[in-house]
């Protein structure tokens, strides 16, 4: 088989490319394939990673968010060890059969989370030396030539006869700034370069998303409301991870811990009147909903709004924002661009697309 090369450009929907001159990927959306695709809910990065590496929901593979409340345990942690993912990636189950594969990320908590069983893996963060001398050493984790470099990294790795790779990049520009910014479309100019190298090769060439991107104006804090109605919980951020700098851990989709589960409708009904809420599901209705591994989540799932994020706010209940974020239902259409003529019938997520490199899934 020709090797296959799968580039998700993290947090990169639609009106990215729509406000930028991208001509490679433009001939390739002419000539070739593109389709809109479902992100998989929350729409975080560690849950959608997983789910395009594994072709499975969380339900399946286990991951339910970037931060996880051990219930037994009572303790927090970022979900970025293998211990959580409950089954292979592609690349895993490739390798077994005697092909190389490779996992390229920004972020080492995805390389932590989804390297085992992969033939080489590394970050920009945690880089192999061969990378280094031969594309120079890594940018800063907090910019745009971070994703560039790691594009740069994938080509240099093709010339190593890998027959599979996975490029996970970044979403610091999409956090940063808006799609029709001048920093924006400079970025989408330098990708669109690096996929139309790649398509020089002989390669099958997929480009897909983990999650859209929307500008976020208001803050509410779930957990002093509940609290003023006599209900304690606990309100975990699901978009937490050591990037603070990307989102400050606020994010349009929470779980919530109660103190008392047999106030779970009476909490979905306060959560339910607020402006900035437009879901509060029980565990029961989350996991069947979005197909979540019921022992992984909270009592409750919350859903924002399009402006709307949830965390801490130091007086009343609400306050003013100016921040772009991720995690609800509004980040959840995302581009799917392949080198290969299909026609896709019926609604895909983005865990379908290996499955359609590879000819496997039903189009």
């Amino acid at each position: 088989m020709k090797p296959v090369v799968l580039v998700c450009l993290d947090g990169c929907s639609w009106n990215y490319f729509e406000a930028s001159k991208m001509p490679n990927v433009d001939e390739t959306i002419r000539i070739y394939s593109s389709v809109t695709c479902n992100a998989v809910v929350p729409t975080v990065t560690n849950v959608n990673n997983a789910s395009i590496l594994t072709g499975e929901f969380p339900s399946r593979h286990g991951i339910t968010g970037n931060y996880y409340l051990d219930r037994d345990s009572g303790l927090e942690t970022y979900m970025d060890s293998p211990r959580f993912l409950r089954c292979d990636t592609h690349l895993a189950r490739i390798s077994k059969t005697g092909f190389k594969t490779l996992l390229l990320t920004v972020k080492d908590k995805l390389r932590r989370l989804l390297a085992e069983g992969v033939t080489c893996s590394f970050s920009l963060e945690k880089p192999l030396d061969w990378a280094i001398r031969e594309v120079g050493s890594p940018p800063d984790v907090y910019s745009a030539e971070a994703s560039i470099w790691l594009l740069n990294v994938a080509l240099e790795a093709h010339k190593k006869k890998f027959d599979v790779i996975y490029v996970s990049t970044t979403d610091y520009v999409a956090h940063m700034y808006e799609p029709k910014s001048s920093e924006a479309k400079e970025y989408m100019r330098e990708v669109d370069e690096r996929i139309g190298l790649f398509l020089e090769q002989d390669v099958t060439l997929g480009i897909v998303a983990d999650h859209g991107m929307n500008t976020k104006h208001v803050k509410i804090d779930l957990e002093k409301i509940l609290s003023e109605k006599g209900i304690r919980a606990k309100v975990l951020p699901i978009i937490k991870d050591e990037y603070l700098k990307h989102h400050q851990n606020l994010g349009g989709a929470v779980y919530i811990f109660l103190e008392n589960k047999r106030e779970s409708i009476k909490a979905c009904d306060v959560l339910l009147g607020l402006d900035g809420v437009e879901y509060a599901l029980t565990s029961e209705d989350a996991s069947q909903r979005f197909n979540l591994p019921i022992d992984r989540i909270g009592d409750i799932l919350v859903l924002g709004s399009k402006n709307s994020v949830f965390g801490p706010v130091r007086e009343g209940e609400i306050e003013s924002v100016a921040l772009r974020s991720h995690g609800s239902l509004h980040e959840g259409l995302v581009p799917f661009i392949l080198n290969r003529k299909v026609e896709v019938k019926g609604n895909i997520f983005n865990r379908d697309v290996f499955q359609i490199l590879f000819g496997q899934h039903p189009v």
